[in-house]
C-alpha cells in the first residue's frame, strides 16, 4: 500500500497558487518532492518575502500522498481554511495561510508541467531586495517631461516621472507593483519628489514650475501633510505643483483642507487624469485647482473625434475656465491634436510633441 501512494504521490507535484487580492500577480509555487521550510529568508526552500512571515515559518511535506504542513512556530501563525493550526493535512482546494500570505492548495501531473512553476519565489525575492536598495540607496533618477504654453513660446513647468536603472524596477508600474505588496506606495512617492528637487536644486533650475505627484494612498493622510511641510522647508526656492489623481478626490472637505495646506506652503495645486474615471465635477467647481490636467484618453485622436465627442470636451475646458482653473492637455502627440487643442482653449500642453522625460535636470542640455 505505502509502495501505491508512494507512485501516486510522484506522479503529481503539489503547488500553492497565490490568492491575494486587488491586481497584484498571481504565482503558482511548486513544493519540491521532498518537502522544505516556508520562510522569507532566501535559505527557505520556498521564499516568500513578506514581512509580516518568519525567516523559518513552516514546514511542509508529502506523506502517502497527503500534503502536510507543520508551523515552526512563527510569531504570526500559520492558518488552514482559516483556522490556526500547529500541524495540519492539506487537500487539493484548500486554502493554506502563512502570517498574511494566503495560498490555494493544488496538483498537477508531472508530465503537464510546462515550465511555468516556481521552486519558491526567489525571482521575487530579488525583486523585494532591489527595492530595499531603491529606497535605501536613494537608486531613484526621476525624469522630467516639459509642459508648455499652447502658443510654444515658453515652457512654463515639468513633470517628474519616476525612473530607475535598477532592472527589475526600470518603470513606475514596476515599481509601484512592488511598492504596493510591501506598503510603501507614500515612502516612493516621497523619495521621488525629495530627489527631483535635489536635482533641480544642484542645476540652480528655479523658474519653472515642477509638477510633483502624490499616490492615492498618501491622500487624506497626515504623512502627506508632514511630507509636503518637509519638501517646502527643504527647497524653499522650488515653485511646486502638487498633483493630486482624479480617483483620489473623493471627499470636499479633505480637498478643502489638502488645498489650504499646499497654498500655505506656496505651492499650487493640480488634479492629474481628468477626465479618466468619474470627471468629478462637482470637486472641480467646488474646490478648483490652479491646473487642471485633463487625461489623454481625452486627447488621444481628438483630430478624428466625432463633433459630439469635440463638444463635449469644450464643454469641459469651459466650465474648468469658469471656475478658475488652468486648462492643460496630457499626451498630445501629433500636430494635428495639438491644433485641435488650441482650438477648444487649452492653456497648456504636455506630451511627446512638446518633449520627451529626460533625466536631465531641464536646465542641463538633454536630448528629447
Amino acid at each position: 500500500m505505502n509502495d501505491v501512494n508512494q507512485d501516486v504521490a510522484q506522479s503529481f507535484t503539489w503547488t500553492l497558487r497565490e490568492y491575494g487580492a486587488g491586481q497584484q500577480q498571481r504565482r503558482t509555487l511548486k513544493v519540491p518532492a521532498g518537502g522544505g521550510i516556508v520562510g522569507r529568508s532566501d535559505e527557505a526552500d520556498l521564499c516568500i518575502p513578506v514581512t509580516a512571515i518568519s525567516k523559518r515559518h513552516a514546514k511542509l511535506w508529502a506523506e502517502n500522498g497527503i500534503l502536510c504542513v507543520e508551523d515552526l512556530g512563527s510569531t504570526n501563525g500559520t492558518h488552514h481554511n482559516g483556522i490556526r493550526v500547529q500541524t495540519a493535512r492539506l487537500h487539493e482546494g484548500d486554502l493554506i495561510q502563512f502570517a498574511n500570505a494566503v495560498f490555494r492548495v493544488g496538483q498537477v501531473e508531472e508530465s503537464r508541467n510546462d515550465g511555468t512553476l516556481q521552486e519558491g519565489l526567489i525571482p521575487w525575492a530579488q525583486t523585494l531586495l532591489t527595492f530595499e536598495k531603491l529606497l535605501s540607496e536613494r537608486a531613484v533618477i526621476p525624469h522630467f517631461q516639459p509642459i508648455v504654453t499652447m502658443d510654444r513660446q515658453s515652457t512654463s513647468g515639468y513633470e517628474v516621472l519616476a525612473r530607475s536603472n535598477l532592472p527589475e524596477l526600470q518603470n513606475p508600474a514596476k515599481m509601484f507593483h512592488v511598492a504596493e505588496r510591501l506598503g510603501q506606495n507614500a515612502a516612493l512617492s516621497e523619495l521621488m519628489r525629495e530627489e527631483a528637487a535635489r536635482l533641480l536644486c544642484e542645476a540652480q533650475h528655479f523658474d519653472a514650475v515642477v509638477y510633483v505627484n502624490t499616490h492615492p494612498d498618501e491622500f487624506g493622510t497626515d504623512r502627506l501633510t508632514t511630507s509636503l511641510e518637509n519638501l517646502a522647508a527643504a527647497f524653499p526656492m522650488l515653485k511646486f505643483m502638487i498633483e493630486i489623481h482624479e480617483g483620489a478626490v473623493t471627499e470636499l472637505a479633505e480637498m478643502r483642507k489638502l488645498q489650504s495646506t499646499i497654498r500655505s506652503l506656496g505651492m499650487q495645486l493640480s488634479y492629474d487624469d481628468f477626465g479618466a474615471g468619474q470627471g468629478r465635477l462637482m470637486e472641480l467647481v467646488e474646490v478648483p485647482p490652479d491646473v487642471l490636467k485633463f487625461d489623454m484618453q481625452l486627447i488621444r485622436d481628438i483630430d478624428q473625434a466625432s463633433a459630439c465627442r469635440i463638444d463635449l470636451l469644450r464643454s469641459l475646458v469651459r466650465i474648468a475656465k469658469d471656475a478658475g482653473s488652468i486648462t492643460l492637455a496630457e499626451g498630445v502627440e501629433t500636430e494635428a491634436e495639438h491644433e485641435v487643442c488650441v482650438d477648444l482653449g487649452f492653456e497648456l500642453g504636455q506630451g511627446f510633441l512638446y518633449g520627451r522625460p529626460s533625466p536631465a535636470p531641464p536646465s542641463m542640455p538633454s536630448a528629447n
